[in-house]
């Protein structure tokens, strides 16, 4: 796995205009042909009215291609080159329960190290995930962010924070994705998509209260797969956003004063009142979910960074001690530590060696710059230093 730093700053049109050239030039991306313009044109009028700033961004991806953004013949909302699968372990603690008095979201990046079906790839075929940005924005409007984006480079946003704090994380919601037939769209359609929602509440939104609203007033669509989020602010305040498996109606779901464990099953299919499930509970559904609950569910603020860090790593996706020849493993390609009212996150790459892997990232810092601008300016405390190639 290679990762890339990216930093842009300007108007967003200049912003969705650099993404394209990226793609274009780095990935062969072409624009999407629309397959129903007067759908699109419902979305583009959807998105021009609900999400201006990925409008102006959407100016600036027609524009790369030497198109109209009004020309609904073909999608600017995306610049697409893979689908989406992803399994994933995340957990927010509140600042009664950590030795630092403040809250942090620990956050697994699960993922197969085959292909988009769990099958092997073929001989020099890179996986879904094997080129991620870590994207720095400073837009001219719109709060400034930093997150590790995939699939797609203007708004693919696996987990991220925004200058106010905010910090968003998402996760395959695979009870829902297994056990009930789904409606992938798999193709763009009027509202926002699964990590296109992910994106506007780093552009948009300062606090949980806010995000609520957002995603409460948002026509959401998932082009591939369900996925479930788990949203966090600096006042220590998180929920975990589900739908249905109809996709007819929404799950808030909280936890103040404890820990808010999300990984990959319903937690509105298992709640205890209007609670998360306990430990006991959960043991049958998910196992991780049962050890994170249990592990950090102790009294008020003894959880240490590396008492987190590594009881998150009790539940690492990793190398089976015997290879299953019938599938590609999966196993954890990077663990982050958001810190919201510090405006700081940490990562630390997975260092298993991985038949499809290139180069591994080694673990950084990063934290808002301390200036007037609180908004806009960030620094890294250290920078990216590639590891060795496997």
């Amino acid at each position: 796995m290679e990762v890339r730093y990216l930093m842009l700053k300007g108007t967003n049109e200049a912003i969705g205009r650099r993404l394209a050239e990226i793609g274009r030039d780095r990935y062969q991306a072409k624009p999407n042909q629309s397959p129903d313009p007067a759908r699109t044109r419902a979305q583009r009028l959807y998105i021009e009215k609900n999400y201006p700033i990925l409008y102006e961004r959407m100016r600036g991806v027609a524009a790369s291609f030497g198109q109209q953004v009004d020309d609904d013949a073909w999608d600017h909302a995306g610049i697409n080159f893979t689908e989406l699968h992803a399994a994933c372990s995340i957990v927010q603690l509140p600042p009664t329960l950590t030795s630092t008095g403040t809250s942090v979201v620990s956050r697994d990046y699960d993922y197969s190290t085959g292909n988009l079906t769990f099958g092997f790839l073929p001989p020099g075929m890179l996986h879904p995930t094997a080129r991620p940005y870590l994207i720095e924005l400073h837009p001219d409007h719109g709060y400034a962010s930093l997150s590790m984006v995939a699939y797609d480079l203007l708004s693919g946003v696996l987990d991220g924070m925004n200058s106010e704090g905010l910090t968003v994380t998402m996760a395959l919601d695979d009870e829902l994705f297994t056990k009930h037939p789904i409606e992938p769209t798999l193709t763009p359609a009027v509202g926002l998509g699964e990590l296109q929602t992910l994106r506007l509440l780093l552009d948009t939104c300062a606090t949980v209260e806010e995000a609520k609203q957002v995603l409460l007033q948002t026509k959401q669509y998932y082009q591939f797969v369900p996925l479930h989020y788990l949203i966090a602010d600096r006042h220590g305040k998180s929920f975990v956003w589900e739908y249905s498996f109809a996709h007819n109606k929404e799950y808030i779901i909280e936890n103040p004063g404890k820990p808010l464990v999300m990984t990959n099953f319903s937690l509105n299919q298992h709640l205890n009142g209007e609670k998360p499930p306990s430990a006991d509970e959960a043991k049958s559904v998910c196992k991780r979910y049962a050890l994170l609950t249990e592990k950090l569910n102790t009294g008020s603020g003894v959880i240490s960074e590396e008492v987190l860090a590594q009881t998150h790593k009790r539940v690492d996706a990793a190398l089976p001690a015997v290879a299953d020849a019938s599938r590609p493993p999966v196993r954890t390609f990077w663990h982050a530590l958001y810190y919201p009212e510090e405006r700081r996150v940490k990562f630390r790459a997975n260092r298993q060696r991985c038949a499809s892997s290139a180069l591994l990232m080694s673990s950084f810092d990063w934290t808002r710059r301390k200036a007037a601008n609180r908004h806009r300016r960030w620094f890294l405390q250290s920078r990216w230093q590639p590891s060795p190639q496997l």
